[in-house]
């Protein structure tokens, strides 16, 4: 049973026991192989240490060596080189090391450097106080331990390697010039690592062994363990919720072998059974009880549904009341405010130029009638969409010349506030099919917003490009005016909604041109949404279909 209790928890048990052996596996391992290494650097210290040693004797005594005591010289060539090449040859017939002296312009080839004494002579002529190097290396298919350490020139040395440089020396061989303290060469010692891995790989055996064994006894102990005191119990009580499940309630658990939480939860079991038996005694006359409530709160329901349906019906028909009555009172308005219009039109041309005052008040009164105007025909716009008699007038259009159309409207409103305009038309933007006449008014909108809400000396731009999307085109307002608050960059959408709706607001206006373009984007199957900061201006963005029939409506992908 995989999908026992019992199998899962000796599985993470497991895990767990062999994950944390791992982790101290491979701990003691390194700590092994550090203590290894450690012992090998100590141990070339000493030998290194001792040939150097005998080397500094030879020196030392070389008056003692080549002179007899009658004080004759005979050369015995027991110079300190020639006695470190020859502990060298013995020390590596007696053992398995290797140790010689060596430098880069050597003068016997037995002394000559391989590759990794050669990079090691150079780091000691580079890092004077460098004092040894060491590493593991394999030489002969075998890895081995490198050891070396520097030789600097003494006073006794000099006699056979200071000056003249090219002088012969007492074996024969040029002197190199050499001064107290220079580098002469260095002491190399090479030893197996065999041994030391070999040692590492028995305790590593040792270690995996016990491992093994550990976590055997482990597992099979907390087998055991929850065998007895967990399974088992759990077993009975699976047996006892069954024959519950099935109906029965007469069990007794009151005798069962468990112990802890277990005896308690068989407890709770019980207690449960025989309120359940209780209870399904009862449970007849509480239906029946319960089905009457019900049946009374249904009737209940059913007649708030009908009184909820008969006010939905009248709320309809109220606002169909609403737009049309909204609609026939715009219309009726813009009659008798088109004529006030006209005759202020004709009074501006009959009126001498010399009654300034009158021409200014008559200017005053074309430019309320034009925005009451604006105002009538968003308000008759909108109660249209309410009553879905708003339809679009679908034609080719050239944003050229909507472009041209904006640019007078709005180029002497933005010229009178000291607001630099801009108007951005990429030419590869080609002909799109749409209402131009309700397009034009999105765009005004939208352009005249940005005027009001850009201070003097501010700058109002319209850019108009093809969109991130094939077939559509994007239309950017962009000012640099008050710039709209976060939380209230959804609200601004909304009908009679301004920034500031208080009855002592800076900015006039009514809130319906941005619900307005909303309404008109959208019944182009396009989109408008805004990007502001407070104070840096704001950016509403217009995504239009170049041809609205080939959208579908759901989603704004090209059918």
């Amino acid at each position: 049973m995989k999908d026992s209790l019992t199998h899962r928890f000796m599985l993470f048990t497991t895990i767990v026991v062999v994950f944390i052996m791992l982790i101290n596996f491979i701990w003691d391992y390194h700590n092994q192989k550090a203590q290894a290494t450690l012992e090998m650097h100590e141990k070339a210290q000493v030998i290194t240490k001792q040939l150097i040693a005998t080397r500094e004797v030879i020196a030392k005594n070389q008056n003692r060596i080549n002179y007899d005591s009658q004080g004759n010289f005979e050369f015995k060539h027991l110079n300190p080189a020639a006695v470190g090449m020859q502990i060298g040859d013995i020390f590596g017939q007696l053992t398995h090391y290797s140790i010689k002296q060596t430098r880069l312009d050597y003068r016997s080839d037995s002394n000559a450097p391989d590759d990794y004494e050669a990079q090691g002579l150079l780091r000691f002529s580079y890092e004077p106080h460098l004092a040894e190097i060491w590493g593991e290396d394999v030489v002969a298919g075998e890895r081995v331990f490198r050891y070396m350490v520097p030789l600097h020139m003494k006073e006794e040395c000099l006699s056979c390697h200071g000056e003249p440089i090219g002088d012969l020396d007492i074996t024969g061989h040029c002197k190199e010039g050499y001064k107290v303290e220079d580098l002469g060469g260095a002491i190399s010692l090479i030893m197996p690592m065999d041994i030391f891995l070999h040692g590492i790989k028995l305790n590593v055996y040792r270690h995996l062994s016990f491992s093994l064994l550990l976590i055997g006894v482990i597992v099979i102990s907390m087998y055991l363990l929850v065998t007895r005191l967990v399974t088992r119990s759990l077993g009975e009580l699976k047996g006892a919720t069954a024959q519950v499940g099935q109906g029965d309630f007469d069990i007794d658990l009151n005798r069962i072998r468990a112990q802890g939480e277990i005896k308690e939860l068989a407890q709770h079991i019980q207690e449960m059974a025989d309120q359940l038996k209780d209870l399904y005694q009862n449970l007849e006359a509480k239906v029946e009880k319960r089905t009457h409530q019900l049946k009374l709160a249904n009737e209940d329901l059913r007649i708030k549904q009908d009184e909820l349906e008969a006010a939905n019906i009248k709320l309809n028909e109220i606002n169909t009341y609403k737009s049309e009555f909204l609609a026939i009172m715009s219309h009726e308005l813009r009659t008798p405010l088109t004529s006030v219009m006209a005759f202020t039109d004709l009074l501006l041309q009959d009126l001498p130029k010399e009654l300034k005052q009158e021409r200014q008040n008559l200017k005053y009164i074309k430019a309320n009638s034009q925005n009451l105007l604006k105002l009538i025909n968003n308000i008759l716009d909108l109660a249209k969409l309410e009553a879905g008699r708003l339809e679009l007038k679908l034609e080719y259009v050239d944003m050229a010349d909507v472009m041209g159309a904006i640019d007078s409207v709005i180029a002497p409103l933005a010229k009178k506030k000291g607001i630099a305009w801009e108007i951005s038309l990429d030419p590869e933007v080609s002909l799109l099919r749409a209402d131009p006449e309700k397009l034009r008014r999105v765009i005004e909108n939208l352009v005249g917003n940005a005027i009001k809400f850009t201070p003097p000396e501010g700058r109002v731009e319209i850019q108009v490009k093809n969109g991130p999307r094939d077939n559509w085109l994007m239309i950017r307002v962009i000012d640099t005016g008050i710039g709209i608050p976060p939380e209230e960059q959804e609200e601004i959408f909304e009908r009679f909604t301004q920034i500031d709706s208080s009855n002592s607001r800076k900015y006039g206006g009514t809130g319906l041109g941005l619900a307005l373009a909303k309404e008109l984007v959208t019944l182009h199957k396009g989109e408008l949404w805004v990007e502001s900061e407070i104070n840096k201006g704001s950016t509403f963005v217009v995504l239009l279909p170049k041809d609205p029939d080939k959208v579908d409506p759901g989603g704004n992908k090209e059918i």
